[in-house]
């Protein structure tokens, strides 16, 4: 019985980190939908090594398929419409980069970060994608990726 309480639990814990940027467009490339999956590297954590710096959640997707390029920016940009606060750049008419807060849910924050380093020269011929949450104000995130 204990083994089937446990399992229980740890099924709903996935579920709800599964689903935590759901509410956003850009939702299906860290879910790992069919159309989007193998294009991307990414990472996700939680937990432990997140809780010095107050978050709960970190996920960070990165392609180099150029083919993606027009269609990720496209979904940044309808999610970019609804936040409570942004920050955006653009280069010759493309989003370079946008910092994106939303409205918190359960008492946390709620960020999404972009940045498509294929538009500058001098940097690596990718875009990435970072999707944050936890108890962290705006300012204190920022102190942190200083």
């Amino acid at each position: 019985m204990k083994q089937h309480i446990t399992t229980i639990i740890l099924a709903l814990l996935l579920a709800a980190t599964a689903t935590a940027q759901s509410h956003l467009n850009v939702a299906p490339m860290f879910e790992g939908k069919k159309e989007w999956s193998l294009k991307f590297t990414g990472s996700h954590i939680e937990g432990r090594p997140l809780k010095p710096y107050n978050l709960t959640l970190f996920r960070s997707i990165t392609t180099s398929d150029h083919r993606l390029y027009d269609k990720i920016e496209a979904l940044v940009e309808k999610d970019g419409k609804n936040t409570i606060d942004k920050e955006s750049g653009y280069i010759n008419g493309k989003l370079y980069y946008a910092f994106y807060q939303f409205k918190p849910k359960n008492k946390k924050y709620q960020y999404l970060f972009y940045h498509n380093s294929s538009l500058r020269e001098d940097k690596p011929d990718e875009v990435t994608i970072v999707y944050i949450e936890g108890y962290v104000t705006l300012t204190e995130l920022k102190k942190i990726f200083k």
